[in-house]
């Protein structure tokens, strides 16, 4: 089962809107917390504005010390209240008492005359003659025992109501526009930023053709985000990877085993056409980052599977072998055949029996002790097709304490990949040393196998004592130019699966040999 990409792309989609959303209602609440804020700290206007301002006339008036001491009906006091009435510019400013009735007064407003709406209060505003006259308010004299000013104005217009409250919430609504149509500027350049200037019909034409690229070619294309996460993966990545159904934004750490491939894809491991082994696959892996306009936005990871072109690189290699080694044989055996025909025209016939005998029983010894201890007929084989490459490089090949080894011990194709690989990689490290040899050895015990094979070659240093069974580790070429450190990787990889408990495989080395051992079920 595989990641839907149109689910996926559905889940960023999503993702998107929900960003969007959010901040479209912030831009939303802001204009209309903006409007709010704007209408509230405006100065009250209307009616209640004009009640306001004549409380605050009267208190003004009232406040005034010689208000108060000025005897009533005294010229001085009707001057004072006429100078009143015209600083503030209203209708009329008169001094009453605690029931309303006025004492003194200049404009409208005459002495003897009785303001009913004024009857026992001392502080008021509002509107006379049941709101239909002028707007009137009546603010209290400080030790004047009940006296107070009272001031009157003009009624406000319907009209000029009407237009303030417009102006006002046009002066709002433009408040809230503007900061309406920051935001969303702001929003847009923001939007514009994460997707570098494409429209939405440029990336929906970018996906598309994102998705044929990708699920179009036959290797495998990753992609992984700075943090190490996977952001997108075709079929066939899918498949070399084993990814779960649900791998967008999951670590590489999580999904792929810990190892050399891990390394390449989370970065740790660096280089160019890197080999890797992973699950009996033998993968060519590159890593490259992918910047726009300066910004990393992640790697991207291509997988080649090499599989079957190394093994048929690795097959020719051994086919080369092979053949030097019969070539070598041939001219070896021809030259024994010249010794046997030239004995016998000398008329050294025993000579010729004796020796022609003695070739024999030497090629035959290997393979009968082979026969006869070993047993398994794969490994005798592969052991004297080995013997023969070895003898071709001066190596020989030595059959150590073995016991017998049961056919079904192991699937021969993967008892040749143990064997075969182990062999050839003891007879690299011991050619070309003086009386190079090699030992092979196996122990059976119960359905456990353990196969040694030891060599005359030098120690392994210790700087790359734990490096010498990773994928592509090797300090060595071949003729037919197939990459180099895949047998031993091979061998760690194959082992564990023939062992209940995980297998296992050691190294060990003194001054004059290194072992490799490998356990399998």
């Amino acid at each position: 089962m595989r990641d839907d990409p149109s689910v996926s792309r559905g889940r960023r989609g999503a993702k998107l809107a929900s960003r969007m959303l959010a901040i479209q209602a912030g831009i939303i609440l802001v204009s209309v917390i903006a409007a709010i804020a704007w209408v509230t700290l405006e100065v009250p206007t209307g009616l209640g504005s004009d009640t306001h301002q004549a409380l605050l006339a009267a208190q003004s008036v009232a406040a005034n010390p010689d208000i108060a001491t000025l005897e009533s009906g005294t010229e001085n006091r009707q001057a004072l209240l006429t100078q009143s009435r015209r600083a503030i510019g209203a209708l009329a400013v008169a001094v009453v008492n605690r029931h309303g009735l006025v004492e003194a007064g200049s404009g409208s407003l005459t002495r003897g005359q009785l303001v009913a709406e004024l009857d026992g209060r001392n502080v008021w505003s509002g509107v006379l003659n049941g709101g239909s006259g002028p707007v009137a308010a009546r603010a209290p004299i400080s030790h004047s025992a009940g006296l107070g000013v009272v001031v009157e104005f003009s009624a406000p217009n319907p009209l000029a109501l009407i237009t303030g409250s417009a102006v006002r919430a046009l002066e709002a609504l433009t408040v809230a526009l503007a900061i309406g149509a920051a935001g969303s500027w702001l929003a847009s350049r923001w939007l514009r930023d994460r997707t570098f200037g494409l429209e939405l019909d440029e990336l929906t034409k970018l996906i598309q053709e994102q998705d044929a690229i990708f699920h179009g070619i036959r290797e495998a294309v990753a992609g992984i985000d700075p943090e190490g996460r996977f952001q997108f993966a075709n079929e066939e990545a899918r498949r070399l990877l084993h990814l779960p159904v649900r791998f967008l934004e999951r670590p590489v750490g999580v999904l792929v085993p810990d190892g050399r491939l891990q390394g390449i894809l989370t970065g740790e491991v660096v280089g160019k056409d890197l080999l890797v082994v992973h699950e009996d696959r033998i993968l060519i892996a590159n890593r490259r980052a992918v910047e726009v306009q300066g910004r990393l936005l992640g790697y991207v990871v291509t997988l080649v599977d090499r599989t079957e072109s190394e093994a048929l690189l690795r097959e020719l290699d051994g086919m080369l072998g092979l053949t030097d080694a019969l070539r070598a044989q041939a001219h070896d055996f021809s030259n024994r055949i010249h010794t046997v025909v030239g004995l016998i025209e000398l008329g050294e016939t025993d000579e010729a029996i004796r020796f022609a005998t003695d070739i024999a029983l030497r090629d035959t010894a290997l393979m009968d002790r082979l026969a006869r201890e070993v047993g398994n007929p794969v490994i005798v084989a592969l052991l004297l097709a080995k013997s023969a490459v070895a003898a071709e490089r001066h190596v020989e090949l030595r059959l150590g304490p073995s016991d017998r080894v049961p056919p079904e011990c192991m699937p021969a194709s993967d008892l040749v990949t143990l064997l075969g690989n182990l062999i050839d990689n003891a007879i690299d490290a011991a050619a070309d040393t003086p009386n190079a040899w090699i030992e092979a050895s196996f122990l059976a015990m119960g359905d456990a196998l353990t196969m040694i094979v030891a060599d005359s070659g030098p120690r392994v240093p210790a700087h790359i004592a734990s490096e010498i069974f990773l994928d592509g580790f090797s300090t060595k070429l071949t003729r037919s130019g197939t990459r180099r450190g895949l047998g031993l990787a091979l061998v760690r990889l194959r082992c564990p699966r023939f062992r209940r408990h995980p297998g296992y495989f050691t190294r060990a080395s003194s001054a004059t040999r290194c072992s490799k051992t490998t356990g399998a079920r």
